[in-house]
């Protein structure tokens, strides 16, 4: 099929293919480990090895969504990568036993990694808007499509997992039809490099340069500041799939039931779409150093918080100040990347980003229940705890040397 070349994307159809993505995605995440611990007898490490490989296969799919999305041709790939999510999601409806179960989960999320990646490659190409801005406003969507497909996982698990699956298989397949109908543009065009605001109200310039259509796209290459990101990325998440693996069944092992669980999410995908905008306000008028590396720290005060609690308001309260961390630094650091590296590498770029986010999604779950398999709750958490300290000390150096 032929681009489009006159063709332009708009950030509406952006913004809701990604609600889609994020919504399907919201209904198997939390009931990963539920699945496989309450309904198929494993033991949460066994489930911390499924959820390893599934993170693995969906950084292949990021990895090699971004060569094809520079290299190769946009809208092909990610129709490609839509229909191996959903052809996994229906297999996964008939066949949820194990270890079937494990095979098609790691499908998925290759499928799922690959349209993650593609649609954050295709938010970089949308012009008169700051890159930034459509990146918050991702942010946002993605959180409603947490706090839709998490109402949906309280309300349906107790019905059965396969009623969650066909669930997320029809938002893949509306998924399908969107990109098939929307995404068939042009993604060569006059870019727009955005200059970091210096401080407080002061912005800066715009440099305007233009790529030619038949430039051989520029080598992506890690800087320190880059690895210091990764590296930040990486305890991150690692960090917060705690909570979207190990804690569903340690809650439910001192009495807090899975519908409350599901309301955590409900609670912290409510939270974001309330108060992100005044987050990003502030954020969007200082640098990305900011608000990313304060972000960090807010969000590792609350797992050595983790420690002194045991009852469900505390939980709340604690979730409520990771969610506010989330908010300060999640956004900002895709937007600071794509600001980082040459406009010709932005699928590259976002590969990069969803590739550093798969790789603490890949260990997390694996550490966690390694941890708790042994009863070692305390340590988990402040392990993670020293894990950030470190990482955002070494962005916060790498940051300041940047600067001057």
């Amino acid at each position: 099929m032929q681009v489009q070349t006159n063709k332009k994307l708009s950030e509406r159809w952006l913004l809701t293919a990604n609600l889609i993505t994020n919504t399907g995605n919201s209904m198997i995440w939390p009931v990963t480990t539920l699945h496989m611990t309450v309904s198929l007898g494993q033991d949460l490490t066994t489930s911390g090895i499924v959820i390893f490989f599934s993170s693995l296969l969906n950084i292949c799919g990021a990895f090699i969504a971004g060569k094809l999305f520079d290299f190769w041709r946009p809208y092909l790939s990610l129709i490609g990568a839509n229909l191996i999510a959903l052809v996994s999601l229906i297999a996964l409806f008939f066949h949820n036993g194990w270890p079937i179960f494990a095979i098609l989960m790691m499908t998925a999320s290759f499928g799922i990694g690959a349209t993650t990646t593609l649609l954050n490659a295709y938010a970089t190409t949308i012009r008169g808007k700051n890159t930034r801005v459509i990146f918050n406003n991702m942010y946002i969507v993605l959180n409603v499509g947490v706090v839709i497909g998490t109402l949906a996982v309280g309300y349906l698990f107790d019905y059965g997992f396969k009623w969650l699956m066909l669930l997320a298989a029809s938002l893949f397949f509306i998924l399908l039809v969107v990109s098939t109908f929307v995404f068939n543009v042009n993604t060569d065009m006059t870019y727009e490099e955005e200059a970091e605001p210096a401080t407080g109200s002061e912005k800066a310039e715009p440099i305007k340069h233009v790529v030619p259509v038949d430039k051989k796209p520029a080598k992506f290459t890690m800087t320190p500041l880059l690895w210091c990101l990764a590296a930040f990325l990486f305890v991150i998440y690692l960090s917060y799939m705690l909570w979207e693996t190990v804690m569903a069944p340690h809650m439910r092992s001192i009495g807090i039931s899975t519908r409350h669980y599901a309301d955590l999410w409900v609670l912290n995908g409510l939270t974001i779409i309330l108060f992100q905008k005044i987050i990003s306000n502030w954020a969007n008028k200082h640098p990305y150093r900011l608000s990313v590396i304060s972000g960090g720290f807010v969000f590792a005060s609350s797992f050595i918080l983790m420690l002194f609690v045991n009852q469900f308001w505390q939980i709340v309260l604690v979730f409520e100040l990771l969610t506010l961390g989330e908010m300060l630094a999640s956004p900002q650091v895709p937007a600071w990347v794509a600001q980082l590296t040459p406009k010709e590498v932005s699928g590259q770029a976002q590969g990069f980003v969803s590739i550093m986010i798969s790789l603490g999604r890949m260990v997390g779950p694996l550490y966690g229940g390694i941890m708790l398999d042994h009863g070692w709750f305390n340590p988990l958490f402040f392990s993670v705890f020293i894990a950030m300290i470190l990482a955002n000390m070494g962005l916060l150096i790498m940051a300041r040397k940047k600067r001057e």
